[in-house]
């Protein structure tokens, strides 16, 4: 049961990767970010990033359970950090912005420090959780969640520029896109 919950949360996860790299490539559109809400784009994203989640969560919880592991200290401490960060950057760009409704461009708060502190933050909780729980049927999905990731700025900057123009060449240019100077 934990290995068909992992290649659930793989097959979301991969899912996703694969309908935003070729579908510019093979088909001439763009799959993320979506342009609107209403589309079919932003219906299937969340509908596959559950699909990626919902499964990976079962299957941790089953592990646990399993396995009668003692979870971390550290492992949940970044867990909470990351998840939780995460959660506090997305609502200083807006929900609606986080999931590719352009309604201004953000270059305050975290967002003077890094292009993508979202992806930054879920990356340390992703490393929590994997520190909580350092099995295949978790690790797997966790690395792929996490390649998702480092992925969608590639497939973002391009629409930012198109809809922020200078402004975000500008932000862009000092800016880094993860972390660092």
């Amino acid at each position: 049961m934990i290995w068909a919950l992992s290649l659930l949360s793989c097959f979301g996860f991969i899912a996703i990767s694969a309908l935003a790299l070729l579908c510019p490539r093979l088909c001439g559109w763009r799959y993320w970010p979506p342009e609107r809400a209403a589309t079919w784009q932003h219906s299937s994203f969340r509908a596959l990033f559950r699909l990626g989640l919902y499964p990976l969560i079962a299957a941790s919880v089953l592990l646990v359970r399993a396995t009668g592991v003692w979870l971390p200290a550290p492992g949940i401490a970044l867990m909470f950090a990351g998840f939780g960060g995460a959660l506090w950057v997305t609502g200083k760009l807006g929900w609606k912005q986080a999931f590719g409704t352009a309604q201004g461009l953000v270059v305050t708060g975290p967002y003077a420090y890094s292009r993508n502190p979202v992806y930054v933050a879920t990356w340390l909780a992703l490393l929590g959780w994997g520190l909580c729980l350092p099995y295949l049927p978790v690790a797997i999905p966790l690395v792929l969640w996490g390649l998702l990731y480092y992925i969608a700025p590639f497939l973002e900057e391009p629409w930012l520029e198109e809809k922020f123009g200078a402004p975000y060449r500008a932000y862009k240019a000092k800016t880094p896109r993860f972390f660092g100077p």
